[in-house]
Formats: structure tokens, sequence, C-alpha cells
């Protein structure tokens, strides 16, 4: 991908998801408060990387951008948390 593309697709996405510093500053926060007391000597479960992935997704949308995919995407990030987290509790 040259600068230009790269540079092309940030301006893009800044126009459909908001500005960067205020979906990253509040994705950072929900990330932050989400893992305020977490023991940092273990490792991220999969299933803990899917909320994470929906954390993102919500502050796009919170940013006042509307698309079916963060939707979608919430649905499915929330599917296969599930299905991981029930794979790492299996007795």
């Amino acid at each position: 991908m040259t600068e230009h593309t790269t540079t092309r697709i940030i301006k893009e996405r800044e126009k459909t998801h908001g500005p960067v510093d205020k979906t990253f500053g509040m994705a950072a926060a929900l990330i932050s408060a989400l893992t305020f007391d977490r023991d940092w000597t273990k490792p991220i479960a999969p299933h803990e990387f899917a909320v994470i992935n929906i954390l993102h997704k919500v502050s796009r949308i919170m940013q006042g951008s509307y698309h079916p995919d963060h939707w979608d995407d919430i649905e499915g990030y929330a599917r296969l948390g599930k299905s991981l987290h029930e794979k790492e509790n299996k007795p």
C-alpha cells in the first residue's frame, strides 16, 4: 500500500467513523474501564479480545457513525466471543 493510498483511506475513515482522536479516545476509555482491576500477569483471553473489538465498534457508533457493518460486527464478535468463552470454561 502506498502513502497516497493510506492517506486516502485515513481520510475516508474519518468521514465515515468520525475523528480518530474521539473514536480511539472513547475506545481507550472503555477498554481502560473494563480492564481497570485486571491481573496483567495473565494474557488476554480470546473471548476478552472479542469484547475489546465490540468496544471499538461501540465507540465508532457513539461518534455518530452509522454503518450496518458496525452492528453486524458487534453481533459477530459477540457470537464468536461466547463460543470461545464456552470452550475456555468446559470442565
